[in-house]
């Protein structure tokens, strides 16, 4: 069975301030894992959010959810509502995969299927710049077969958000055979800052651990 590294990190989730300089986070999949991803990145208060979904209607969904989960947290007084004004600033629709071709990370929340994996990082690969991480929320598949597709396999990690995203706050950043140190840096400072001792294992695809989209709230 194939070994990856995953990175544990504990944090707090709570009120705002950006944990990562990625200045535009583009994902992939607007259902209910991609929109609650792209909920937590554009109330993140530093990057520029672009949800894509192939289905339009998929995409409409995914965009009035957030738009409802953005006025829920100012009624609940987890944000303000001008918090909550600067993150709908922030999120944009990406019709078109090609849309994403200015980001520095894009996180994949797409179906668990490995040939549709594939075609993706494939097509993803010729869009994006060299330097972009393309992150997979897998909870399955390995990640050293899933970034067999891309260009630059070692751009490719995990980031495996636990459901519902925007409630449980926590990812837990996989690193494959071929995931560079860089790519893993950029998945953790993105996912959150550490508030106790982080550490690097060895598991199997597939087995659990935790790590913290860190907001303050």
């Amino acid at each position: 069975m194939e070994s990856e590294k995953r990175s544990a990190e504990g944090g707090r989730a709570g009120a705002a301030g950006p944990v990562s300089e990625v200045g535009t986070i583009g994902v992939v999949g607007a259902g209910t894992m991609g929109a609650g991803i792209a909920q937590l990145a554009c109330l993140q208060g530093a990057a520029r959010t672009l949800l894509h979904d192939p289905i339009p209607e998929a995409l409409a969904r995914g965009l009035e959810g957030i738009e409802h989960q953005l006025e829920r947290g100012v009624e609940r007084q987890r944000w303000s509502a001008e918090e909550a004004a600067a993150a709908r600033e922030r999120l944009e629709p990406a019709e078109r995969l090609e849309d994403l071709a200015a980001c520095e990370l894009v996180i994949e929340a797409a179906p668990e299927s490995l040939e549709l994996k594939h075609e993706l990082y494939e097509r993803l690969s010729g869009l994006v710049e060299a330097s972009c991480v393309l992150a997979t929320n897998t909870s399955s598949l390995p990640i050293t077969a899933i970034a067999a597709a891309a260009t630059h396999p070692e751009r490719v990690v995990g980031m495996h958000f636990f459901n519902p995203a925007p409630v449980m706050r926590l990812v837990e950043v996989i690193a494959g055979d071929a995931s560079g140190d860089e790519a893993v840096a950029v998945a953790r400072a993105t996912g959150g800052s550490a508030s106790r001792a982080s550490s690097r294992s060895t598991a199997s695809a597939g087995s659990a651990a935790a790590s913290a989209w860190a907001r303050s709230s």
